[in-house]
């Protein structure tokens, strides 16, 4: 949680994270299939119950000052990342996280926030759910001059995540967005390739480096968002976190 409320209070515009699911069906913030890599437990997320996974210590393996910090459930990110951030949910191959993921993004009010990265099969599921939501195509992931962009289009996606730069990119996202899709880029830490990004209209740059994100999209006239006021049981988060 401190990495979301952190990107939140500094003005990002989109965050992106992995949603998977507990044993006993609660949904969960985690990149990998097991835990080993960063928490202090061992085992696959999906055979683990959630009571499992929020007794490992998912902060030690950052810094000594993250010690104890729980891994975190989809509902709180939802309630530390108000709109107008674009929360980009990159949903697992694991089966119910499309039913549950929908479930509570529309239970909570956030179907016009949150965008579905899945592959078609779990998008035609969500869609089937809420016809309204919202989904980054992500089979066949590859740079701008593959067939990628083209099958996001005949898709009819709101959002593709291009992986890989090449000279095509600005024919690409005007062709993509003449189509009404959005344009991710996966994704880079380096300021020169920002600016080559940004020149060529991809709208949102996935980085591990915030700071000089927003530092290269001021320079190009782009404010970082006011930072909002969050709910009080957020605000107990946000003092329990290093």
């Amino acid at each position: 949680m401190p990495a979301f409320l952190l990107a939140v209070e500094k003005g990002a515009h989109q965050i992106e994270f992995d949603v998977t699911i507990s044993k006993d069906r609660e949904l969960v913030i985690m990149h990998d299939g097991t835990v080993d890599r960063t928490t202090s437990g061992s085992g696959l997320v999906t055979e683990l119950t959630f009571d499992e996974l929020r007794s490992f210590d998912a902060g030690s393996w950052k810094a000594p000052e993250y010690a104890g910090t729980r891994i975190p459930t989809f509902p709180e990110v939802l309630e530390a990342a108000p709109p107008p951030v674009v929360l980009n949910c990159h949903l697992r191959e694991v089966p119910g996280v499309v039913e549950e993921t929908m479930r509570q993004v529309i239970e909570m009010g956030r179907v016009e926030q949150c965008v579905l990265a899945a592959s078609s099969t779990q998008a035609r599921i969500a869609q089937a759910m809420c016809k309204d939501v919202l989904i980054c195509y992500m089979d066949g992931q590859g740079p701008p001059n593959t067939d990628y962009p083209q099958r996001a289009i005949d898709f009819g996606a709101d959002y593709l995540q291009i992986w890989g730069w090449d000279e095509s990119m600005g024919e690409a996202c005007e062709r993509l967005h003449a189509a009404g899709i959005k344009v991710n880029y996966f994704g880079t830490e380096d300021p020169v390739m920002m600016r080559k990004l940004i020149e060529a209209k991809v709208d949102y740059i996935l980085t591990d480096d915030l700071d000089t994100m927003l530092s290269v999209l001021a320079e190009y006239g782009v404010e970082t968002r006011d930072r909002p006021q969050f709910p009080q049981d957020v605000i107990a988060e946000i003092g329990a976190c290093p």
